[in-house]
């Protein structure tokens, strides 16, 4: 017997070990996540609602992350009508310097030239730090004024934290590096998923070929092709910032019970593997302890008062609007009641009748409620009958309770 209890331990140990994530499910923690890693964090794009973090408020270096701040900066002066995707812009020999080994390069050659969606497309895809030096000088007269227009942009989104040097992130020669929290990168990401949802578009390319110019790049963005629903966002890496990611995921796509969407952001990695186990760890965490759960189904009465005024002694009380929230697993929205005292029949169709509160974390929503067919008023004998029972019930339980 004792042996087939060991049998048994082991394959639970073993099971437990090959999950997506480990985790420790009497506190919803992940084991091991914080080994190697600096700072992460795991939220929800839309509200801003963090999941999952460490660190999320240290500033520490961000490499080519920095080329999020960059992409911002283009599409505005895109929007504001500076220039164009169609606008062409000569490469020169600073830039093809930039095509190195030592960085990551679209690979643009010294007097050519290069579209600005093709330069946004090596930004994005391939990390092309030729591709930010190119889209920075076009902008600005300079690296130094591309740089002070990052940091007014970081100034007006509040994002305290961010400090910027140049657009690609790399370490200037007097030793300068930009520097972000895991929060702030988090909030940069979701205001440009907001504003300019056509990166997503950008960081979608696997690979950029143009066999005119010697241009064959595969994309940096990893976990795209090994979890469902990731879809972008950006890495960065320096032998300072280490290995960083910033990941998009459309949840539904892992799992149908989650409809949102999150971003997830890890800096400061020992090593590539590391950062994506931690990203893939953080993203399982959240598909399963986290669900979009219909609190409120205006098919579905919240609530049947009793009204010995009505015709059939009840009244069903159903929300006007569908609520639906994100609830971590073992938790409940709360709600609260508050339904007219003057109610009574006949009752209308659609009728105001008060309203329920449902409130979760930060979230509160005040929806009215209203029956949904009209109810006639019953007969005085009904009535009278209803009042003598209630009357009976009320004492029968005051004699049991003493």
């Amino acid at each position: 017997m004792k042996y087939k209890y060991k049998i048994a331990s082991l394959f639970m140990a073993a099971f437990i070990f090959f999950m997506p994530v480990s985790l420790a499910a009497s506190q919803n923690k992940i084991v091991g996540l914080d080994d190697n890693v600096k700072a992460y964090l795991i939220g929800n794009e839309e509200s801003g609602e963090v999941y999952y973090e460490k660190n999320a408020d240290e500033p520490m270096p961000m490499a080519s992350l920095s080329k999020l701040m960059t992409f911002l900066v283009t599409m505005d002066a895109i929007k504001n009508g500076n220039l164009s995707l169609d606008t062409k812009v000569k490469a020169d020999k600073e830039a093809e310097n930039l095509t190195s080994w030592q960085y990551s390069s679209l690979g643009v050659k010294e007097g050519e030239t290069y579209t600005v969606d093709e330069l946004l497309k090596g930004l994005i895809a391939v990390s092309g730090n030729d591709c930010a030096y190119l889209l920075a000088n076009t902008i600005s007269v300079s690296e130094p004024a591309f740089a002070r227009e990052m940091n007014e942009k970081a100034k007006s989104l509040d994002l305290k934290s961010q400090v910027y040097y140049n657009s690609s992130g790399i370490q200037t020669e007097d030793g300068h590096q930009n520097t972000t929290s895991a929060k702030d990168l988090f909030k940069l990401s979701q205001y440009i998923l907001k504003t300019y949802p056509e990166i997503l578009d950008y960081s979608a390319i696997r690979e950029i070929k143009d066999p005119a110019r010697d241009i064959d790049k595969r994309s940096t963005i990893p976990l795209m092709d090994e979890i469902k629903g990731v879809d972008g966002l950006k890495t960065g890496t320096t032998d300072e910032a280490g290995y960083c990611l910033v990941s998009t995921v459309d949840m539904v796509k892992l799992d149908s019970k989650d409809e949102f969407r999150t971003i997830g952001v890890v800096l400061g990695a020992d090593r590539k593997d590391t950062r994506n186990k931690v990203m893939s760890d953080l993203i399982y965490y959240v598909s399963k302890y986290f669900s979009t759960r219909t609190v409120l189904d205006t098919n579905v009465p919240v609530k049947s008062i009793k009204d010995i005024t009505v015709k059939q002694g009840y009244i069903d009380l159903y929300p006007k609007e569908d609520i639906k929230m994100i609830v971590k697993e073992g938790e409940n929205p709360t709600i609260k009641y508050n339904i007219k005292e003057d109610v009574k029949a006949p009752i209308k169709e659609n009728q105001d009748l008060g309203e329920i509160e449902i409130s979760y974390k930060d979230e509160s929503q005040k929806v009215g409620l209203f029956s949904k067919k009209a109810l006639d008023k019953a007969s005085l004998f009904s009535r009278v009958i209803r009042t003598i029972k209630d009357s009976c019930d009320f004492l029968l339980k005051t004699l049991i309770a003493r």
